[in-house]
């Protein structure tokens, strides 16, 4: 843009020293044309240090992501030894995030027991009463539900989706008749795509994506408060995104935080990593908000 910039101030000085029938080399213009072309050269002067920076923070950043890379199997290693998990992937999330976050889970010795693809629909404030809606009508049919007095909206969408998908149990379990038939009324409506399921996990891996201008407003609360719904009714739920997902400034600015973990780097694979261990926490009943601009730091406690 610098250059093009220079070539325009000196096309115009050029055009009105023709106009005035006055030659660049002497007269009136002379001057003010050199002081712009001076300025000019000065600013691509500053593009060129500019450009060498940012040239050297790529390199770093790629540096720490073949790090992150590099390490993660050792820091990884059997982390979650066969824990059951659920890999809960919001709209926007990013695909090459999430399919790098499945090769830490299986780095990591976890049970992915299945993958649940929430659509936008659902999450969207104008389609509330359709999703509660679906959720109460699917919960009155399963006998003994486990759902707070006074559930309301998208915590009572996630409290649908945790029995059909998470347990509390450490053992493994099955997916039942009542699970079944959440799973395929809410994947009829269009709300969810699913893949195989082998069971219901202990633990929840919601991966969220970095904020859309396009969005519903409010898209970003109510995909908290289904968080809340599914943490609420499994043995735990981290929820991971880039810095600016507004997902996880959601939950870290309501009380959702007091239970839910968040990882704020998930775009990178050290916030990957973290994600990971952040799971092995919340088995362990521990809860953090880490990344870039957390409370707690960078990471969990490895040694953990």
């Amino acid at each position: 843009m610098v250059t093009f910039r220079y070539h325009i101030v000196s096309l115009v000085a050029t055009f009105l020293a023709l106009a005035g029938g006055i030659a660049l080399g002497a007269g009136p213009l002379q001057e003010p044309v050199r002081g712009q072309l001076a300025a000019t050269g000065n600013a691509d002067g500053d593009a060129t240090e500019l450009a060498a920076r940012l040239e050297a923070a790529e390199r770093l950043g790629s540096f720490q992501s073949d790090y992150g890379a590099g390490t993660a199997p050792l820091v990884l290693d059997g982390r979650l030894d066969r824990t059951s998990v659920c890999l809960v992937v919001l709209p926007g999330a990013d695909a090459g995030t999430v399919r790098a976050i499945e090769a830490d889970l299986a780095l990591a010795d976890a049970n992915l027991v299945s993958r649940v693809t929430l659509s936008a629909d659902l999450v969207d404030p104008a389609g509330r009463q359709l999703a509660e809606g679906l959720a109460q009508r699917v919960l009155a049919r399963v006998e003994g539900a486990d759902v707070a007095e006074g559930a309301t909206s998208y915590s009572l969408v996630g409290a649908a989706l945790a029995r059909a998908f998470l347990t509390r149990s450490t053992e493994a379990v099955t997916q039942d008749s009542a699970a079944e038939s959440i799973d395929a009324a809410f994947v009829e409506a269009a709300l969810l795509q699913v893949g195989a399921v082998e069971g219901r996990a202990e633990l929840a891996l919601v991966v969220a994506g970095a904020p859309d201008p396009a969005a519903p407003e409010g898209q970003d609360a109510a995909a908290a408060q289904l968080v809340g719904g599914l943490d609420r009714y499994a043995g735990g739920a981290v929820v991971v995104g880039p810095p600016d997902s507004g997902v996880v400034a959601a939950v870290r600015d309501s009380s959702l935080g007091d239970g839910v973990t968040t990882v704020d780097a998930g775009q990178t694979p050290a916030g990957r990593v973290v994600s990971v261990l952040a799971l092995t926490e919340q088995a362990a009943g521990g809860t953090g908000h880490y990344g870039l601009d957390a409370a707690d730091g960078a990471l969990p406690d490895p040694a953990a």
